[in-house]
């Protein structure tokens, strides 16, 4: 698995889209408090947003030196909101029982994705909030 430096991803990140932590919160779809986590190495994002930083990185990459142009900025956000609104579609289409078995393998494979001891207590509150979900969705 290749490691990937989260606080300097956003930094850089809102740094080229010339925003501030709450703008990117807002863009990124998170709380303020979230961001200001991920850029002092206190939080992970989840894996589908680790996967979205990383594509926003590579769109914004083009830019080597400062920050996007106006027209390059438009066209990511254009870009991010298709991806938020596809994402929405996809969620809502999805049955709850395939969400549940979703999460379900990824609290199994959790390890494999780089979670921490730091990480167990917020696991295993995640894991009672499944269960209880489940116990209320097949009741």
């Amino acid at each position: 698995m290749i490691a990937i430096d989260i606080p300097a991803l956003v930094k850089g990140l809102r740094g080229r889209l010339g925003l501030t932590q709450e703008q990117f919160a807002h863009e990124v779809g998170v709380t303020f408090s979230t961001v200001n986590q991920w850029e002092n190495g206190r939080r992970r994002p989840q894996p589908f947003l680790v996967k979205r930083l990383l594509e926003m990185e590579a769109a914004s990459g083009k830019v080597s030196a400062g920050r996007l142009t106006r027209g390059e900025a438009q066209a990511f956000k254009r870009r991010w909101e298709a991806v938020n609104a596809a994402e929405k579609v996809e969620l809502a289409s999805t049955p709850v029982a395939d969400k549940f078995r979703q999460v379900a393998a990824l609290l199994a494979s959790g390890e494999n994705l780089g979670w921490t001891e730091a990480l167990a207590a917020e696991e295993d509150q995640v894991r009672q909030r499944w269960a209880r979900l489940r116990r209320e969705c097949h009741a």
